[in-house]
């Protein structure tokens, strides 16, 4: 190309080059009536103005550019895109479906006017307002404020900083705030509006306005200010809420209008921070801790509803539940659980409900000093309105030892100001036992004025025979015994009979194992071994029984005892005159297992349980046979007892103690023919019962007990005969046994339930003692005996025994 050619070529090309790179930095050509897209990275530009068409304004990430005005389009689709740089002036999108995306850089408003606008913004900063916009998502960066002024906006705000209020305008308008820092307001106009919280601070309010509102709070954010509904029929949810996140929320208001706020697995302290609403729902675990006042309705409702689900509960200490307008009723609907039980040292807690209280199968807890009359107690307290419906009272001891109630009782449930309760409104869930006490739930008391009252008795007493006539209390559990005038009938738990039988049951195992002479040896002329170990013996026995005792409970005892007893003699030896002496130890083991009837819950002779007792005894014995087998047997046992007494209901008390029992016997046989001897009989037993004392998860259970002294006398009828080769000896006898003193004492947290000991009865029985060979003999004995006095005893006993010589 020739050269002169060349050199007009290389400057329009700079030219060109030169011109673009203006249009970049921020030197814009004259606007069209067409679409146009403009770009600024770098450079300066006062302004920039395109009022027709569809245009766009890009000013990239990491670009320097700066425009000092305005920049405005007009009603097209307009798109701005800001990535960097800074615009001084106001940034306004008109009247079209405009777009506006911010990552970076810095503008000083936006107005996006009218139309279906979107706006994101990830970072950068609105030092200003943002205005006009329809649907918003902000991740990021910083806006002065932003004023969403019509249609049915959303704002989405994930992150990020918005200075001051976030206001939408009239439509149906929904703000999502998952994140990020408002600080000043949240606020909706006029219409049906939703705003969620679920994460992020709010330093100001959260005004909902007029219209069917919905504010949903989940999970996380902080609040500092006011909550306000607004005008008409409203709804609150407080979902997965801690009080510390609640705490900084100083109203949450439902203003005018029938409104509902539900709190959702949500733990809020004290009632004074929500009002004016007309429907609460504690619900999915929620934990309501009311130690002020919960006002229920506003000016123009007047009063509402309280609703626990199943699964949630309400704690006080001194809470009240009452309406905006005073005379209202209230309504509490309760399905789950109102704890009176945390509210400190004392059994002095109240809940007060100012109108109608509903249990849905719900259940109250509290703690009651389960004493005599009177008796501190939490209460639930109904002024004005009604009880009704179903509740479990779940009542925990509070330091209570037990005492008969004579009087009203205890008052757990207080009906004041006209309330009214029905009948069937509380039941007990569980046993409310101290002491040796039973605790059962009554309505109305014995005074007049307490007939829609709720109370627990340990004991009923019958109206006085020569006073006026009052109708009784009446008590929920079924089948409770009415008393006679002037008579009191105590409510004895299941346990105390158990309890009052363990020392005289030890007592029976003890003597069982000891038994008699010929039970445990068989028979004086088996008796002629001389020197050290001259013989062994051993042998098991069983009995089945009734006893019965006499007390302030009247047990009684259907056992059955089974053991095996061996023993040896240590030395042997027969005087030149005929006087034979032996001297050995035994061992034996036995247990008794048994069931125990007596007076419980009112009624005599009724189930209460069972008693398993293990002895483990170690005994001496002296034995001295005179030359016409007279013989005087002494023996001193002692024994180590374990076991346990279980309730029906299957309260255990585990068992320990010992015993030390004292033996001394004679007979004296006379001859009645050449085969046949009579033989009359004494014998005298002291027995020393000592049990430790233990705890049953109720009360502290001791024993107190005074030695036992059983005499017996008898006669025994014996032969001697040949079977084959093999002597036997068969008898016949008969016993008569007294119990001569003894009171045994259980204590129930130191209150006594004492039983006496003594009686008597007659046995009979028949035996047979084989010597098998000069040196092993085998006895055998089965024996039934019955009382003769009013304390009913029938036993029938049998014993298997062998004596072997060495």
């Amino acid at each position: 190309m020739p050269y002169f050619l060349l050199r007009p070529l290389c400057v329009v090309f700079f030219l060109l080059i030169t011109l673009q790179g203006a249009r970049a930095a921020c030197t814009f050509a004259p606007a069209t009536a067409g679409n146009d897209d403009y770009s600024c990275d770098s450079g300066t530009a006062p302004t920039l103005v395109d009022n027709a068409g569809n245009n766009s304004l890009t000013m990239p990430a990491g670009g320097t550019g700066s425009i000092t005005g305005p920049v405005v389009f007009g009603t097209g689709n307009d798109r701005v895109v800001i990535g960097g740089g800074t615009i001084h002036g106001d940034v306004d999108e008109g009247s079209g479906t405009d777009n506006f995306t911010m990552t970076g850089g810095q503008i000083q408003s936006l107005h996006q006017g009218d139309g279906l606008d979107t706006f994101q913004m990830s970072a950068g900063v609105i030092v200003d307002e943002f205005e006009d916009g329809d649907k918003a998502i902000m991740t990021g960066g910083s806006i002065g404020r932003v004023d969403m002024k019509l249609d049915d906006n959303l704002f989405d705000m994930q992150g990020g900083t918005i200075v001051g209020n976030l206001v939408t305008g009239f439509g149906k308008d929904t703000i999502l705030f998952t994140g990020g820092t408002i600080g000043g307001n949240i606020s909706v106009s006029g219409g049906d509006d939703q705003v969620l919280v679920t994460d992020g601070t709010i330093h100001g309010e959260v005004r909902m306005s007029a219209g069917a509102d919905i504010f949903n709070w989940r999970n996380a954010g902080i609040i500092h200010g006011a909550i306000l509904m607004g005008d008409d029929n409203d709804q609150a949810l407080l979902d997965g809420l801690s009080d510390a996140t609640l705490s900084a929320t100083p109203s949450v208001d439902g203003g005018n209008g029938t409104d509902q706020l539900t709190f959702q697995a949500s733990t809020p302290i004290n009632g004074a921070r929500y009002v004016n609403w007309e429907s609460v729902k504690l619900t999915q675990g929620s934990q309501l801790t009311l130690n002020d006042s919960l006002v229920l309705g506003d000016v123009g409702t007047g009063t509402g509803t309280l609703d626990i689900d199943a699964s949630s509960s309400l704690s006080s200490h001194s809470g009240v539940l009452t309406a905006f307008t005073a005379g209202q009723n209230v309504t509490l609907t309760n399905a789950g659980t109102i704890n009176l039980t945390s509210g400190g040292a004392q059994a002095d807690d109240r809940f007060t409900v100012v109108g109608n209280y509903v249990g849905n199968n719900g259940h109250l807890k509290l703690n009651s000093t389960l004493a005599g009359d009177d008796s501190p107690s939490d209460r639930l307290v109904v002024s004005q309105g009604s009880l009704s419906g179903t509740t479990a009272i779940e009542v925990s001891n509070f330091g209570g030892g037990g005492a008969e109630t004579l009087q009203n009782g205890i008052q757990v449930v207080e009906a004041t100001q006209g309330a009214t309760s029905s009948a069937g409104a509380f039941s007990l869930a569980g046993p409310a036992s101290a002491g040796a006490f039973d605790y059962y739930l009554f309505k109305g008391g014995v005074s007049a004025g307490t007939e829609n009252n709720w109370y627990l008795r340990s004991a009923v007493t019958g109206p006085d025979p020569e006073g006026p006539v009052t109708p009784l209390p009446q008590p929920v559990f079924p089948g409770l015994p009415t008393p006679d005038p002037g008579e009191t009938i105590p409510f004895y738990r299941p346990e105390v009979p158990i309890d009052a039988v363990v020392t005289p049951a030890a007592a029976l195992l003890a003597q069982t194992t000891l038994g008699t002479f010929h039970e445990r040896q068989g028979e004086q002329n088996l008796l002629r071994e001389n020197g050290d170990l001259p013989a062994g013996w051993a042998r098991t026995f069983a009995s089945r029984s009734r006893q019965s005792w006499t007390g302030d409970v009247n047990p009684s005892l259907d056992s059955t005892v089974w053991g095996f007893q061996a023993g040896h003699d240590l030395f042997g030896s027969t005087s030149a005159d005929g006087y034979r002496q032996h001297a050995g130890l035994f061992v034996s083991h036995a247990r008794l297992d048994g069931d125990v009837r007596g007076f419980t819950g009112g009624f005599q002779d009724r189930e209460a349980g069972n008693l398993r007792l293990n002895g483990d005894s170690l005994g001496a014995y002296w034995t001295l046979i005179g030359p016409t087998d007279w013989y005087i047997d002494t023996v001193a046992m002692g024994t180590r007892y374990s076991g346990n007494a279980r309730s029906d209901r299957g309260v255990k008390l585990d068992l320990k103690g010992h015993a030390v029992t004292l033996s001394v016997e004679s007979g004296y046989p006379l001859p009645l023919s050449e085969r046949w001897v009579i033989e009359p009989q004494v014998q005298v037993i002291g027995q020393k019962v000592s049990m430790d004392s233990d705890d049953d998860g109720i009360s502290r259970v001791g024993f107190d007990t005074q030695e036992y002294v059983k005499g017996r006398i008898g006669v025994r009828a014996k032969g001697s005969y040949v079977a084959g080769d093999v002597p036997v000896e068969p008898y016949v006898r008969g016993n008569l046994w007294h119990d001569f003193k003894g009171r045994d004492t259980a204590t129930f947290d130191g209150y006594p339930i004492k039983t006496d000991h003594t009686g008597s009865t007659l046995d009979f029985g028949a035996g047979v003692v084989a010597k098998l060979s000069r040196d092993v003999s085998l006895y055998t004995s089965i024996d039934y005996g019955s009382n003769i006095d009013a304390r009913q005893q029938e036993a029938v006993s049998a014993t298997v025994g062998v004596r072997m010589s060495w």
